[in-house]
């Protein structure tokens, strides 16, 4: 039988024990450490490129801190390579050490397709964003399927640039749109009569002379199989090249022609910035590269750009790209997709390509931007005016053919070889390049 007291005093030790239980339950609570909430993972891409300068560099270490910020689960690693870019980047696939993401110049652009190098990221970006672009970019970078391996992060054009100082202090009138190639050489000579500087400085390079050939009623270079060799068969190609080597070796003889090297200079651009002579044929990165390396050596006051001149078929020009590509076998596809969208968009061409003026915006709206500098907007204005703009692509050999096709230009230019030798080699080197 339970008393009352003793049924008290169960009741007693229940609440206790009750409350004990609870103190205890709450301070094991209290004692054991929280579960950290699972982290985002975080995408470390590498992304490589050559540099046009400081600025270049600077831009995109800016850009980069932009995209992280916007995306803090993205780390982005910039990578400048500064010698044989390309043939880099490939070794460093066999090493299994590949960049994520990075340049891709047209030339090399079927080497590296060939090669499985690149994703066809034309597979996995929104359509709206590719049609951005200005479609004679893109052909370069199409493999043989069709699909897009690269997009294009800006283009180049070749001008004629021109020391303005020197044609008045020569007495020569500046050059027009009436100029044909006739007009540039006796220029150039002149120039030289009156002031001593060389008229003229020309790399001998195919790239370079390509707008002289194809003003004068040469097919652009197009190099697809070992028959296609037979382009320096073509009476047009020949009578061209035999001209132009002609003029620049009786050029260099009378002193009125010479190469970067008879001046001291690495190439076109630094000549004409230290103003050894008063015209060259460049692309638009020379631009920023003056208005980097020579600050008093003004646009518009101390010196110009004008078109190339007109050939007997009209006038032309060439034009360079670089894509950006990313690494087929990269492990973080979505992070380096979206890099390369944030990059090349509006947003970043805006501030790589327009405003730090390196050289021209890929989308085809961004040449009317208001931020654009006058030069590039005058180069623009002036891609209408060309009867052809042959993109810098030969084929799926370009590299190897125009490093082979160089060695012999300059070996004629310096008449180490005759100039039917010279173009005969050339015919041979092309063809021997597709059985390799």
């Amino acid at each position: 039988m339970t008393t009352p007291q003793k049924g008290k005093t169960r009741t007693t030790i229940i609440a206790i024990a009750l409350v004990l239980i609870l103190l205890i339950g709450a301070g094991l609570y209290i004692l054991i450490p929280k579960q950290p909430q699972q982290q985002a993972q975080v995408a470390v891409i590498r992304f490589a490129g050559w540099s046009a300068g400081e600025t270049e560099m600077k831009n995109y270490q800016k850009i980069i801190q932009d995209f992280q910020a916007a995306n803090p689960n993205i780390v982005v690693k910039y990578e400048v390579i500064t010698q044989m870019f390309s043939e880099n980047i490939l070794a460093s696939y066999a090493a299994g050490a590949a960049p994520d993401i990075f340049y891709v110049d047209s030339a090399w652009a079927p080497t590296f397709i060939s090669k499985g190098a690149l994703y066809p990221i034309g597979d996995k970006l929104p359509k709206d964003f590719i049609d951005q672009f200005y479609p004679f970019l893109l052909e370069p970078f199409k493999g043989p399927d069709g699909k897009i391996y690269g997009l294009p992060k800006d283009w180049s054009v070749l001008s004629l640039f021109y020391n303005k100082k020197l044609f008045a202090q020569a007495g020569v009138p500046e050059p027009t749109d009436s100029w044909t190639w006739d007009d540039l050489f006796n220029a150039a000579k002149t120039i030289y009569q009156k002031t001593g500087k060389p008229g003229l400085v020309i790399q001998a390079e195919l790239n370079r002379w390509v707008p002289y050939l194809v003003s004068n009623g040469a097919p652009p270079p197009s190099f697809n199989s070992a028959t296609d060799a037979a382009y320096f068969d073509k009476p047009e190609v020949r009578n061209a090249l035999t001209t132009l080597l002609q003029k620049i070796q009786q050029g260099r003889k009378e002193g009125y022609i010479v190469l970067p090297s008879d001046v001291n200079a690495g190439w076109n651009g630094e000549a004409f910035g230290k103003q050894l002579a008063a015209m060259t044929i460049e692309g638009s990165w020379t631009i920023p590269y003056i208005a980097d390396q020579f600050p008093d050596f003004k646009y518009g006051t101390d010196w110009d750009i004008s078109l190339l001149p007109k050939g007997s078929a009209g006038r032309a020009s060439m034009a360079y790209t670089v894509a950006l590509g990313v690494n087929a076998k990269t492990e973080n596809l979505d992070a380096a997709l979206k890099f390369l969208q944030y990059v090349e968009g509006a947003e970043g061409q805006k501030l790589l390509v327009v405003k730090m003026g390196q050289t021209l915006p890929s989308i085809e709206t961004l040449a009317n931007d208001p931020d654009l500098w006058p030069s590039h907007a005058k180069e623009l204005k002036m891609v209408n005016q060309y009867t052809r703009v042959a993109l810098f692509f030969y084929g799926p050999k370009t590299g190897q053919n125009e490093g082979d096709i160089n060695q012999l230009i300059l070996a004629a230019v310096k008449g180490e070889i005759s100039i039917n030798d010279a173009i005969n080699l050339m015919k041979t080197k092309v063809a021997e390049s597709f059985k390799s």
